[in-house]
């Protein structure tokens, strides 16, 4: 195979299949890569984000948030405050008696207020208190458990853990439902408040063979539904001094937490604005409400996301071999903005969340990798191709040789450059082919190996009445010539096939030559149609010269010799009559032969006439004649005009030869009629010239040559016969035609010329 050949088939065949398959297997292993590893999460991220932000709502009336904020900080003084502080603020929600209380502070030291404290945990009965479970823990334990003094655990409704899953970006999104190490398993601490209105996940199922990691399970993704600072929340110290009426908190799900920013218990959320941070409170009270709500957007699993991530792929890949460069753009451009819109629907209609980082990624890096395949491999045959035509011969030697790459611009300008020159040459060469064929004198045709013709040129156009709309085939061609047997002119090349005599009277002479790709394969033939019509005429027009002279002419000659060479008197009359009707017949030959060599060959002056007047004329020119021999030529009476385009002369000479033919065969003292009539003849008008005399007519032998030089019409062959052929010369230049018609008794020669319509005034 050569270079070119090869680099040839990385565009189409076996090679172009291979480069698109791994396309494919390339970008199918990127989606894989980004849909079960973390390395898409951002993008991802920022579309949850963006998502969140459009599900604005109200939030829950029954949350309440009590804040330990910066104004209870100055009224209540230094952080931490004495647990006697808390245990007044329980027993004041204890009197309010609200559902339930999840108490976000951690009460890890012992103090001197525990007692109090726990006793109002006690009173309250409905207290949850935090704990955190961190790993690894201290003196190399997986994990460490720090809980609230023992007495305050004993006295509390329940322990929760406030553990926070925090993302790559420091955003919070989701929090573990249960802390899970082993066989232990710590509920989040607002688990048991969503319990009392909600249908919450169950806890996992303790595994031991899971070991002593610590790990997050059954994580829930928080519905934020509106900015920090939207859940009620009231100031801690508006609540211990019993500002706040009680029936605002009685069941409630109340949560008491720091707020404050000094106090550090913030973070960032997909629903703070501007990089606002968010206090944990206010994340769990967003947790707190989605449980409430029947959970949080659920993530399609990975196995899922591949699929799905890898479908809009496959139809991608799958254009590449069908659709057009804009298509396959327009169709990934498509496909990108169909998966957000599809991950979007997902989430914000039926609560999934599927990340299209992977199939925007593979779609995104898909179209740009084929293309740049293609385009390598298109840049470097268009390259190969350029440099071989311009190492080619030229096809019209006088054209200009394509040029050398310009040195400007990078190498694709440099190659389209010289690309542009190379088209610029093949257009010349084309049109240089394409006008020579046109302007060929012959028909001429391009045909496909089946006999479809591809390429006419005008003069076969013109000549076949070809429509090249409708296909046509080179058996249609020759069945309109008379010849059904069409393979026979176009295959055998090297042998004379003869000529071709049409029903319209032209002889044709076919000649054709193979055609063949670049690498030999055969495409077809070039077919040519040479008209010879004229060349045959002049060939017939030769022997009827030659027989003019050879025999015609020869005979009256070689008579009067003989006469003179006899030892007849010449004094006699006789002598002299015979020698000069000898010598008149002589003449009449040369005459009528000068006369239809003009007619066949001269070019004709185009008058208007009056056929009637023509006629009249042509009577009065025989009028010695006919008188001679008692005949009488009628000719048609009236003033009604017959008009005709022709020359004057020769219309005139046809039907003088028309007339000396009817009294030359016509009987003594009788007459010869002459009608004129207007008549249709293929929807034109015509006129119809009749003449008609007495004769004995004409026998069948006569009637197959008349019309034909030296064809005499009676049997005993006097005149040239040229006549009759100078009239049918005449009157087929003339757009007409002449007829014999058997009278009763008689010849009649009937004339049809084009009848002229003059427009009126």
């Amino acid at each position: 195979m050569t270079a070119r050949a090869r680099i040839g088939a990385r565009l189409t065949g076996r090679r172009a299949l291979i480069e698109w398959a791994a396309v494919a297997l390339l970008t199918a292993l990127l989606v894989g890569w980004l849909a079960f590893s973390q390395a898409a999460d951002r993008p991802n991220n920022l579309v949850y984000d963006a998502l969140i932000r459009t599900t604005d709502a109200p939030p829950n009336d029954s949350i309440v948030i009590i804040a330990i904020d910066d104004r209870s900080l100055s009224a209540l003084g230094r952080w931490p405050w004495p647990r006697t502080t808390h245990a007044r603020l329980i027993d004041r929600l204890t009197a309010a008696d609200p559902r339930a209380v999840a108490y976000d502070v951690l009460f890890t030291e012992p103090e001197d207020g525990d007692p109090a404290l726990a006793a109002a945990l006690a009173r309250a009965r409905d207290v949850h208190l935090p704990l955190l479970v961190d790993a690894p823990g201290q003196n190399g334990a997986p994990w460490q458990e720090t809980r609230p003094a023992p007495e305050l655990v004993q006295a509390a409704a329940g322990l929760g853990h406030v553990n926070m899953i925090i993302d790559g970006d420091g955003v919070v999104r989701r929090l573990p439902l249960y802390m899970q190490a082993g066989t232990r398993i710590w509920p989040q601490l607002v688990l048991p408040m969503a319990a009392n209105g909600a249908e919450v996940p169950p806890p996992p199922a303790a595994d031991p063979d899971l070991g002593q990691a610590l790990i997050s399970a059954a994580p829930e993704a928080i519905a934020y539904r509106a900015p920090p600072g939207s859940y009620r929340t009231l100031s801690f110290v508006d609540v211990l001094n019993g500002e706040v009426p009680v029936d605002f908190l009685k069941d409630r799900l109340v949560l008491v937490g720091a707020t404050a920013p000094g106090l550090g218990d913030r973070y960032a959320t997909p629903a703070s604005p501007h990089g606002e941070l968010s206090p944990g409170v206010e994340i769990q009270a967003a947790l707190l409400q989605t449980l409430l709500e029947g959970g949080g957007p659920r993530t399609v699993s990975p196995p899922w996301v591949l699929i799905l991530s890898l479908l809009p792929l496959a139809l991608l890949v799958g254009g590449f071999l069908i659709l057009r460069p804009l298509a396959n753009m327009v169709l990934g451009a498509g496909l990108i903005l169909m998966t957000l819109a599809g991950s979007a629907f997902a989430f914000l209609a039926l609560g999934l969340w599927f990340p299209p980082a992977a199939a925007v990624a593979g779609l995104a890096v898909a179209y740009p990798f084929w293309s740049w395949r293609r385009l390598a491999a298109a840049s470097a045959y268009l390259q190969s191709e350029v440099e071989a035509y311009r190492q080619a011969e030229p096809v019209a030697p006088f054209l200009d040789a394509a040029p050398e790459a310009p040195l400007h611009g990078d190498v694709v300008a440099r190659q389209v450059d010289t690309l542009r020159a190379a088209l610029k040459q093949q257009r010349d060469a084309e049109r240089f082919i394409a006008d020579t064929l046109r302007s060929l004198p012959d028909a001429t045709v391009v045909a496909a190996q089946d006999g479809r013709i591809l390429i006419a040129n005008d003069r076969a156009t013109e000549t076949f009445a070809l429509d090249e709309t409708e296909h046509p085939h080179l058996e249609a061609v020759f069945l309109s010539l008379g010849e059904p047997v069409w393979r026979r002119f176009v295959l055998n090349e090297q042998e004379d096939t003869g000529d071709i005599r049409t029903p319209d009277g032209r002889v044709l002479k076919v000649a054709s030559a193979p055609l063949a790709d670049a690498d030999g394969r055969p495409l077809g033939h070039i077919v040519r149609f040479a008209d010879l019509t004229g060349f045959r005429v002049a060939e017939r027009q030769r022997e009827q010269a030659m027989q003019l002279l050879s025999h015609d002419m020869r005979a009256p000659q070689a008579s009067i010799l003989t006469l003179l060479d006899s030892r007849q008197d010449r004094a006699d009359p006789s002598f002299e009559k015979r020698i000069a009707a000898y010598a008149r017949q002589t003449l009449d030959l040369a005459e009528a032969y000068v006369q239809l060599a003009r007619a066949e060959t001269q070019a004709y002056r185009n008058q208007i006439l009056d056929l009637g007047q023509v006629l009249m004329d042509a009577a009065d020119v025989l009028w010695p004649q006919a008188s001679a021999k008692g005949v009488a030529i009628r000719t048609p009476e009236g003033e009604e005009e017959h008009l005709v385009q022709g020359d004057p002369s020769l219309l005139r000479r046809l039907l003088t030869n028309l007339l000396d033919n009817a009294l030359k065969y016509g009987p003594p003292g009788q007459a010869i009629d002459c009608t004129l009539d207007a008549g249709q003849e293929d929807g034109r008008p015509i006129c119809i010239l009749r003449i008609r005399d007495r004769g004995p007519g004409l026998s069948e032998e006569a009637m197959q040559r008349l019309f034909q030089p030296f064809g005499h019409g009676g049997a005993d062959a006097r005149g040239s016969g040229l006549g009759l052929a100078f009239v049918r010369t005449v009157a087929q230049r003339h757009g007409g035609h002449v007829r014999y018609e058997a009278g009763d008794p008689g010849a009649i020669f009937v004339l049809t010329l084009p009848q002229v319509i003059e427009a009126e005034d």
